[in-house]
């Protein structure tokens, strides 16, 4: 009578009428036990090509993934943990998991898809256009500044000009009395 998985240990897995031990990470099981509480027969992955990141009871590796045209290899496939890949500089991630990469358009230089990236280097672009928009609101702003001190520079002058025009009225009014 097979034996319920509840039966098995944490680290075992339930095959037939056995409680098997997991294989490690990095192999898979080529045989599975004979006898409850024992491995069977564990058999490694392929290197560069399958994995296995945790102790399983599977019956092959997991395939490695391939990194697409547009993408670069972040980390290559181990016997352990799968490929990291990226998008190339010029590229941008479509898609959550960034399994397609899309060419960087003058359309795209908004920012809007770029953000969603993991590409440093579009992220870079994103950063410079927004740096650029910076330094041309602070130009504004000073060129605005200088223009408000040359209007009150001018107004005061106005003013000095007017009150010595009044002090000569006065003074020629009292010397013509």
């Amino acid at each position: 009578m097979p034996r319920a998985r509840a039966n098995c240990g944490e680290r075992e897995y339930s095959h037939q009428d056995h409680c098997c031990v997991f294989c490690e990470a990095g192999t898979f099981v080529a045989d599975h036990c004979n006898t409850s509480h024992l491995q069977g027969k564990c058999d490694p992955c392929k290197e560069g090509k399958s994995f296995t990141a945790h102790a399983n009871g599977l019956e092959h590796c997991l395939a490695c993934r391939q990194c697409k045209e547009g993408q670069i290899t972040l980390r290559p496939c181990t016997l352990t943990q799968n490929a990291e890949c990226q998008c190339k500089p010029g590229y941008f991630c479509e898609d959550e998991g960034c399994e397609i990469c899309r060419r960087i358009s003058q359309e795209h230089l908004d920012g809007k898809e770029i953000m969603n990236s993991t590409d440093t280097m579009e992220l870079g672009l994103t950063n410079q256009v927004k740096e650029a928009h910076n330094w041309f609101i602070l130009g504004l702003v000073l060129a605005a500044l200088v223009f408000l001190v040359v209007i009150v520079v001018l107004v005061k002058k106005l003013k000095c000009d007017k009150a010595a025009a009044t002090v000569k009225d006065i003074e020629g009014h009292l010397v013509s009395m």
